[in-house]
């Protein structure tokens, strides 16, 4: 069977393939999961060009947990609701939660400036460190831009902690965005990261382990790609379309020197599920408070102003890793991430108690499938009337 054969086949037995992949059995089947299984096999049908792709559904009610297609087009091994997906930029709400975390167990104070947190760090005096705090730098208010720190830790991954701790010094005013205005990019994380990783002497790879995967549960989240290798994960790789027009593999993988803190996390639709449960219940998974309320609302806080739009999505503010904008007549929290080969779509509504995720393996043709995906779910658990129809028009677009 050539690749594409595999690919067209892979939308069409997806479905069937449901029954016999393993779900998340710790709360009931979402009410509409037979429609979202037939909303989901008709995207693949008509989109055609998809590789991979995950979904979870969060709902008091019930849950949704699948796999489709397949990780790899080279191997045709089946994607499950464990296998983990990369999520790129969809990462920071996780960093920004876990910095949070320790702010409201008192041990970080994002109120602190640069400075006072970290007096020996070598920032140029032109960027205002004395001024800028932790939280700037997860809000993205920060004013700051270091090209060299982001390029090393999201593309080269030549670097260890005492280059990037040097490479501080690089740090130049983004006259673009100054101090206290709101500028998109991975350069805040990137520095509050180096900054707490020597300070506290934890890593965020293991920051993240040790504040979220691991007491939520979360077995198939990782920031370090070595581990997931050497356990045998399923992990989804990259594809793309190329020249020819077909879809094939990219051979651009993540390593663990590329895993940086604004895009550096693979996770399943399993765990997508527990994260989603973590946000909307205010630090409960199940019956337990596995990170405190306080921190989960602190991210919910606007702490800058935004004025945008993505793929149909009104951006109105940002918090700490989350952009807050309306959905319908919902208050809408999301991030959204894509890298080469990857897309993923992350979000919730916590007033209706409602979150989706999607990944998709993909990031040329078919990677706002995830969006339109997402949409259905919220239309359908909000109880619109047209959700089908809108769903329909969404597939539309993607197909022209």
């Amino acid at each position: 069977m050539n690749r594409r054969s595999l690919l067209l086949s892979a939308g069409a037995a997806s479905l069937a393939a449901c029954a016999s992949t393993q779900r998340d059995t710790r709360a009931r089947e979402l009410a509409f999961a037979d429609d979202l299984d037939a909303a989901i096999a008709q995207g693949l049908q008509q989109v055609r060009l998809v590789p991979g792709l995950a979904v979870a559904v969060y709902t008091r009610e019930g849950s949704y947990a699948r796999g489709f297609g397949v990780t790899d087009m080279d191997t045709g091994e089946r994607t499950s609701p464990d296998t983990a997906f990369y999520i790129a930029s969809s990462t920071k709400p996780l960093t920004a939660l876990a910095l949070a975390a320790l702010e409201a167990r008192g041990e970080l104070d994002l109120g602190q400036s640069l400075a006072t947190y970290a007096p020996n760090a070598p920032f140029p005096d032109s960027t205002r460190a004395n001024e800028v705090t932790l939280r700037h730098l997860l809000a993205h208010t920060h004013g700051i831009s270091n090209e060299p720190l982001g390029f090393r830790v999201a593309f080269t991954g030549q670097h260890d902690p005492e280059t990037l701790w040097r490479l501080l010094a690089a740090s130049e005013v983004n006259t673009d965005a100054p101090l206290g205005q709101f500028q998109y990019t991975n350069v805040g994380y990137n520095i509050a990261t180096v900054l707490t990783d020597r300070q506290t002497g934890v890593r965020w790879q293991d920051l993240l382990q040790q504040q979220i995967f691991g007491p939520a549960g979360m077995t198939r989240s990782s920031a370090i790609m070595s581990r997931a290798e050497s356990g045998g994960w399923s992990i989804a790789k990259p594809h793309g379309v190329s020249a020819d027009g077909e879809m094939r593999r990219v051979y651009l993988a993540k390593t663990d020197q590329t895993m940086q803190s604004a895009g550096g996390v693979i996770m399943s639709a399993n765990d997508a599920l527990r994260w989603l449960e973590l946000m909307i219940e205010d630090g409960r998974v199940g019956a337990r408070q596995v990170i405190p309320a306080a921190a989960v609302q602190a991210t919910r806080a606007p702490l800058a102003e935004v004025d945008a739009q993505f793929n149909g999505y009104q951006r109105e503010n940002y918090g700490l890793g989350w952009y807050l904008g309306p959905y319908r007549e919902e208050r809408l929290f999301h991030h959204f991430g894509g890298f080469a080969g990857f897309r993923a779509h992350v979000s919730y509504l916590p007033a209706r108690g409602v979150g989706v995720a999607a990944f998709v393996n993909d990031s040329s043709v078919s990677d706002a499938i995830v969006d339109a995906i997402a949409n259905y779910a919220y239309d359908r658990a909000c109880g619109y009337g047209d959700a089908a129809e809108r769903y329909e028009a969404a597939l539309g677009i993607l197909v022209r």
